[in-house]
């Protein structure tokens, strides 16, 4: 056998194995670990019929090969199945997911004629080669349903890009419609050079995947310190525009305030402040983690955190609580120790909001509008050290029987009488 076409194969297997390893948690990354698989034991039967090419009768094996080229054609479209997914809006492009399905109709076609015909595919076309001629006419019936098939996904995959993916995804996305004209026409090559356009697909390929992965890895960073797992989850799966689509839903909101920092900032050196501050946004960040929420704005000492969004959670008016009384708990006695004159105060409410992506020109943030928002800013503004206020909605809807104090006071920007219910320190 030509040992190029095991190298190639090899190479292809390998990054099967590395998407598999390194990102099975995503559908995405599960499906295309497995096309890449399968390309690799494709390409090394193709290689193994070659061998065979001139000789009549061709072993009757040769007869599924064409069946194992349909198959990584099957997991490639799957692939993209699944990345559209992510991608908001575009699971309603049903004309898009009708030309997949139609190519890998197609494909499964020309696994059929190979089949029925396997010394016209690989014997003809390579006596034709070995003569420098024309192939017959004949295998004009092998070339149609590949080409069409490629010129289908070829368009499918231009309507996924104009949906704007994830930009991970996208990154794979164009290298795959790179790559794939390549590793096409590698296949009616002859075998000396054939080998050299398998592996420049390859590589085509492998250059999108190493992006792949430098995104996710900047992206992970991020995540790992702001998100909780859920989320980190949900992007997975979803893509992160897919899990930051914007949208109206019902979220707890929690803020949270350091009080008396003004004085300390003005008493103590820059230095001390931020250790104080990298210190604070660290126990908030691991608090939030434990209660599913998300942290949207750590700015200067305050922190405001979502429970609802993106990852939903019907029980977001206990995780909000819970997640207040763990900060008075963990993240108070961890100022004190800067200071006995700093103090932690929260406030608590929920509602309807809209949230979602904003911005433009590569700068963009996570923003959550709507009068729960202000609501919980303004209740952690009132709220004394120690103290946690809560508007009516949440406590109710918690279901819990906590002991409070139950106040009626004006709020600022609302300019109405807000029915609130304070926790204070119970240490």
């Amino acid at each position: 056998m030509n040992s190029a076409y095991e190298v190639v194969a090899l190479i292809a297997l390998g990054m099967g194995l590395v998407f598999w390893g390194t990102d099975r948690a995503s559908p995405t990354s599960r499906s295309l670990a497995l096309c890449l698989g399968l390309l690799g034991v494709a390409i090394y039967a193709n290689a193994q019929v070659i061998e065979y090419s001139l000789e009549v009768p061709l072993p009757g094996w040769a007869r599924a090969v064409g069946l194992l080229d349909a198959a990584v054609f099957i997991a490639g479209c799957e692939w993209g199945l699944r990345v559209a997914k992510t991608v908001r809006d575009a699971e309603h492009d049903q004309r898009r997911d009708h030309l997949i399905r139609i190519a890998q109709a197609l494909s499964l076609v020309y696994a059929l004629l190979v089949a029925v015909q396997p010394e016209l595919r690989y014997h003809e076309l390579a006596i034709a080669m070995r003569e420098r001629r024309l192939p017959p006419p004949g295998t004009l019936m092998f070339a149609v349903p590949s080409l069409l098939a490629g010129a289908l996904v070829l368009t499918a995959g231009l309507r996924l890009l104009r949906r704007r993916p994830d930009q991970a995804e996208q990154v794979r996305i164009f290298a795959a419609l790179a790559a794939m004209p390549v590793l096409t026409v590698a296949l009616v090559l002859p075998a000396r050079i054939a080998p050299l356009a398998l592996a420049l697909g390859e590589l085509i390929f492998l250059y999108g995947a190493l992006r792949y992965y430098m995104i996710l890895g900047a992206r992970g960073m991020f995540m790992s310190q702001f998100l909780s797992p859920q989320v980190a989850q949900l992007v997975r799966e979803r893509g992160l525009r897919h899990a930051m689509a914007r949208k109206r839903t019902e979220v707890a909101i929690v803020c949270c305030d350091i009080r008396r920092f003004t004085a300390y900032a003005q008493a103590h050196s820059p230095e001390q402040v931020m250790q104080l501050l990298r210190a604070y946004y660290a126990a908030v960040a691991a608090a939030a983690q434990e209660y599913g929420g998300t942290v949207k704005d750590l700015a200067g000492d305050g922190a405001l955190i979502l429970i609802g969004a993106p990852v939903e959670y019907a029980d977001r008016n206990a995780r909000a609580i819970g997640l207040a009384r763990r900060l008075q708990a963990c993240v108070r006695p961890g100022l004190k120790r800067f200071s006995p004159e700093l103090g932690l105060g929260v406030g608590v409410a929920s509602g309807t909001v809209a949230v979602g992506i904003v911005g433009e020109g590569g700068r963009y943030e996570y923003m959550a509008v709507g009068p729960a928002v202000n609501l919980a800013s303004r209740l952690c503004d009132k709220a004394a050290d120690g103290e946690i206020h809560i508007d009516e909605p949440t406590l109710a809807g918690s279901g819990e029987a906590l002991p409070t104090r139950r106040r009626r006071r004006y709020v600022r920007g609302i300019g109405l009488l807000v029915p609130t219910y304070v926790l204070e320190d119970e240490s």
